[in-house]
């Protein structure tokens, strides 16, 4: 894909964030690795160009074929790889720093009763539930577990309202 990019093809494969372990060390390090490896997606202005690369003997790309089915060549309508694309703006967005997500509230400022809340640590992490009573040190909330109202208490530093809107757009 990059030797094709820097031939000047408008090229594109969708990608995401990993966070992943380092072998044989305690860190972790991020990076960029392909959704679909063994796919990329060209403009078809450039299709006759690609055929003219595929058919040489020695290229100065490496290998690739276009994709075909019985015969044909196989297009990929724009609209159609929207949720390729949401799914790497996700996880670009997700990669963020702590500073590009949504803030938290101050510790000591209380939520307001019915208020909806997102858990972001604990054993119920990643609920969503309800507000009951919140004085700004610690939380009530109502949590549906299996379809039934449960009641728990958290710490107000461990959540984050879902009022605050997501960042619009990470690419």
């Amino acid at each position: 894909m990059a030797s094709l990019q820097d031939a000047g093809f408008a090229i594109w494969t969708p990608t995401e964030h990993v966070r992943r372990r380092v072998p044989r060390c305690k860190s972790t390090e991020h990076r960029i690795v392909p959704l679909a490896p063994t796919y990329a997606f060209v403009r078809g202005i450039h299709l006759d160009d690609l055929k003219r690369i595929e058919r040489l003997d020695v290229s100065p790309h490496p290998r690739f074929s276009i994709f075909r089915y019985y015969g044909e060549t196989v297009f990929v309508r724009h609209r159609e790889l929207n949720a390729l694309r949401a799914r790497q703006q996700d996880s670009y967005r997700s990669a963020l720093p702590a500073s590009g997500r949504a803030p938290g509230k101050p510790r000591g400022q209380a939520f307001e009763s019915g208020d909806t809340v997102k858990i972001t640590k604990g054993a119920f992490t990643g609920f969503e539930a309800y507000v009951e009573l919140s004085d700004g040190l610690t939380t009530t909330l109502s949590v549906s577990l299996f379809g039934r109202a449960q009641e728990i208490k958290v710490e107000t530093l461990h959540l984050r309202s879902q009022l605050v809107s997501d960042v619009a757009s990470a690419a």
